[in-house]
């Protein structure tokens, strides 16, 4: 894992060491910065002075959805939830363990009593009264008629489960609860329904559900207290359940309180999780119309299109911002792997720059325009999506193409709010733009493409909108704009892109066309005055637009390469070996500056390519093609001099060794491997395919071996194909011919058959 990490981290170093790189990131985030900014803006609108009564003097409509909170709706929401809150009320049950004490205490003294003074056949208890009196404590004081009627009461200890049972039912009866005066519903709230909570009980708390009629007050209990005990003991004596009955209603408690505390707690709690009422203006919805006076419900909703304007909406903007760095992260992980096709150089970037900027102005305007967006018309069919991907995929490179259209669909969709039909259409022409003219030939052929990407778009829009039920009269509309959509597109490319490629010297395939013409004044000087390295070029260019092809490269480019990759050896034509060497300086040079004349013709060939305006990817192939390869026959040439002792001239690798760069591009590589076999080949006596093959083979892997090609994404398969392309090519240079005999031979060969007199005439 660690290794794969600094291996990574080598990678990310390695790229962002490139100047062209730093230049298109630079590009990205000020586009990034640029495509916020137009969001936003478009996310906001124009704010209106009115009050109620005046007269409006312009439409107002809403620009886009607006989605607003209806605050007196939400608080009259809250209310309705406020009031459905039950009444919170603490239960003590400890009242009721307390009075069962007491209770008990009472008939404990009462029993102790009859038991230490027994009653002996008569109904004068005034003895037992008197002890009774003196033994009970002084809270559970009552007067002496209640007493003797306890007294008098046969069995005390069944007496005492009687009146506990009357306590039970009293104080743990779901149904009442006694409050010590009555609820004043000091929130005033309009709910009858509440909840009592049990405390005090060594347990959870409990709750239980009711109404305030169950709630009564101790006067209401006094009052309720004998007909309780009546039904719990019917054959008590009446004067005996009258006793109880005032013992019991004499220690009468509250044990139910108003808790304002949890009812508050639990009515904030429910109105803080009610969700705002929630408004909808729609996008074209017209508030008022000029010369409409302003209503309380009109300028309600126009102070609604105010706020929403005056709102810097942070999270929108930091939404789409977070987003695009997103998106840039993403590529980053492609960056690594593949920056040569996806980092343009500064002038790509600037071009680039310049296409997406003025897309995303048109786009801003055309969305901010009331009319445009009221025909119903398709957005995506206004915007020119597939001119974008066009230019891209022509001036660049498809892979670049599609990035680029992906960030134009993100844009176009948010900028308009992203409908079903927009946002497949969209995708469509990013998509069909980036490959309907990517392999043009002619210019006519732009036409053809746009016809094709009007066709598939009209299919398209015609599936969406039948997925969408939209009249056929909008359809066809749309079809017919599709239509006209994508010719136009292609038309607008065919104008502007000569002029992009004029203006920042961009290489493509109709410039490569126009430089692969083989009548222009330089090719027609170097047929007369180096007509070796002519045909030696046109040979080397057929071998590396062969292997392009095979691997899938750019194979015009390889061409056109290849053509040009010699013109410095126009001039010192006779030093070198495919003219014949007539050059009378070639028999007095040492090796040292023979080399260095020769090595002269990369510096000659660019300063000819300059002058005769070829691009930067063409002047490329003239400094690359041999790489830093060493002119080992005269660097071995002059060792041996050294060593014949015949010069004490200082030799040096270096000075034998071409300046180079080594090979940046696939095409560049095959153009240096076809350049060296072709020339090699020449030097082959009696050459057979298998000749052939080993020298194919030896200069690749010399090349391969000697570093000439690690700066390229030639792989190992690809050197294998381009192999193959080579041999087949050469092949059919050097194929056996049948050997015609000459005239003379003929005409032996008559005289000896009419001699013999085998010929007849």
């Amino acid at each position: 894992m660690k290794i794969v990490s600094q291996n990574t981290a080598e990678k990310i170093s390695r790229v962002f060491k490139d100047r062209n790189i730093r230049y298109s990131l630079a590009s990205t985030l000020i586009i990034i910065i640029i495509a916020t900014v137009l969001l936003a803006l478009n996310n906001t609108g124009a704010t209106y002075e009115y009050n109620i009564g005046d007269i409006s003097t312009e439409d107002i409509r809403v620009p886009k959805d607006i989605h607003y909170r209806k605050d007196d709706d939400t608080e009259i929401k809250k209310r309705r939830v406020a009031e459905s809150v039950p009444v919170v009320f603490d239960r003590d049950s400890s009242v009721l363990m307390e009075r069962i004490k007491l209770t008990g205490i009472l008939f404990n003294t009462i029993i102790t009593t009859l038991k230490d003074n027994p009653v002996l056949g008569t109904d004068d208890l005034t003895f037992q009264l008197m002890a009774l009196k003196s033994r009970l404590p002084r809270y559970l004081t009552y007067n002496d008629e209640i007493l003797l009627q306890l007294l008098s009461y046969g069995d005390p200890v069944e007496l005492n489960k009687t009146v506990t049972r009357i306590l039970i039912y009293i104080y743990d009866n779901k149904e009442m609860s006694i409050l010590e005066s009555p609820y004043l519903n000091p929130l005033k709230l309009q709910n009858k329904n509440v909840t009592i909570r049990i405390i005090n009980t060594g347990t959870e708390t409990e709750e239980i559900s009711g109404t305030l009629d169950d709630l009564y007050t101790i006067h209401d209990m006094k009052k309720r207290v004998y007909t309780i005990g009546y039904s719990i003991a019917p054959n008590m004596p009446r004067k005996t359940l009258n006793a109880v009955t005032q013992i019991i209603v004499a220690g009468l408690k509250p044990n139910t309180y108003f808790n304002i505390e949890e009812t508050q707690r639990r009515i904030n709690e429910a109105m803080a999780s009610v969700k705002p009422v929630m408004g909808l203006l729609k996008k074209g919805q017209t508030i008022v119309r000029e010369g409409d006076t302003i209503t309380l419900e009109s300028l309600g909703k126009i102070r609604i299109l105010n706020n929403y304007a005056e709102s810097s909406n942070v999270s929108y903007i930091s939404g789409i911002f977070l987003l695009q760095i997103i998106f840039v992260i993403i590529m980053g992980f492609f960056l690594v792997e593949y920056n040569r096709i996806l980092i343009p150089d500064k002038q790509g970037a600037i071009v680039i720059f310049s296409l997406l900027v003025l897309y995303m102005l048109y786009t801003y305007m055309v969305a901010r325009n009331e009319v445009l967006n009221n025909v119903n018309i398709t957005f995506a069919l206004l915007l020119p999506i597939p001119f974008v991907t066009m230019m891209i995929a022509i001036l660049f490179n498809i892979y670049m193409a599609m990035i680029i259209g992906l960030h134009v669909v993100f844009f176009s969709t948010l900028i308009h709010g992203g409908d079903l039909v927009t946002i497949i259409l969209s995708v469509s022409s990013a998509v069909l733009g980036v490959f309907v003219n990517y392999n043009v030939q002619r210019r006519t052929d732009f036409l053809r493409g746009g016809l094709i990407l009007g066709v598939i778009n009209s299919l398209v829009i015609i599936a969406a909108y039948l997925i969408q039920e939209i009249p056929a009269i909008i359809m066809f509309k749309n079809v017919q704009l599709a239509l006209a959509h994508g010719i136009l597109n292609s038309i607008l490319v065919l104008g502007i892109f000569p002029l992009y490629e004029s203006i920042f010297g961009i290489t493509t395939k109709f410039k490569l066309l126009e430089l692969a013409d083989l009548n222009a004044e330089i090719f027609k000087k170097m047929l007369v005055e180096a007509p070796g390295t002519y045909h030696h070029s046109l040979l080397v260019s057929n071998m590396a637009e062969t292997a392009c092809k095979d691997v899938h490269a750019d194979h015009l480019m390889a061409r056109v390469g290849a053509f040009y990759h010699d013109i410095g050896k126009i001039e010192d034509a006779g030093m070198y070996i495919e003219n014949k060497v007539t050059d009378p300086r070639a028999r007095t040079l040492s090796p040292k500056y023979y080399s260095q004349l020769i090595i002269s013709h990369i510096n000659k060939g660019v300063n000819l390519a300059r002058k005769h305006g070829l691009p930067p990817a063409v002047i490329a192939f003239i400094k690359e093609h041999h790489g830093k390869t060493t002119m080992t026959y005269f660097y071995h040439k002059a060792l041996e001099s050294m060593t014949d002792d015949e010069t004490s001239e200082e030799i040096s690798k270096v000075d034998f060794q071409y300046p180079g760069p080594r090979p940046q591009t696939k095409e560049s590589a095959i153009v240096m491997l076809a350049d060296s076999i072709e020339a090699a080949s020449r030097s082959i006596q009696e050459p057979t395919q298998a000749k052939l093959e080993g020298l194919v083979r030896k200069i690749i892997y010399n090349k391969l071996n000697e570093g000439e090609l690690e700066d390229t994404d030639l792989s190992m398969a690809d050197l294998n194909t381009i192999q193959k392309s080579f041999l087949s090519i050469l092949n059919g240079i050097y194929h056996t011919r049948i050997e015609y005999p000459d005239a003379e031979d003929v005409k032996t060969l008559e005289k000896k058959l009419e001699k013999n007199g085998q010929k007849k005439d």
